[in-house]
């Protein structure tokens, strides 16, 4: 009965030891998907930026233009007064 219960006995320490070698590779898969998904994240807040940068560029130019017409329009105003 000893030997099987020693038997017994390693058996269940080999499952021990599976499932805790499952649980650190569920860890280390759990730590990869953050990492990925944080870089994820990472990335999309840099192109948001970019974004933003340009839309900013854009209207910079837009509020020129429109000034610049409005400038044509008043000297052409004047051209006529003379």
């Amino acid at each position: 009965m000893l030997p099987r219960l020693n038997s017994i006995d390693g058996d269940l320490k080999a499952i021990n030891t599976r499932i805790d070698s499952v649980e650190r590779s569920q860890d280390s898969l759990k730590n990869e998907i953050r990492a990925e998904v944080k870089a994820g994240f990472a990335s999309q807040d840099a192109k948001v930026e970019k974004l933003v940068l340009k839309l900013e560029e854009m209207d910079k130019k837009l509020d020129i233009d429109r000034r610049m017409t409005t400038i044509e329009a008043k000297v052409k105003e004047l051209e006529r007064k003379d």
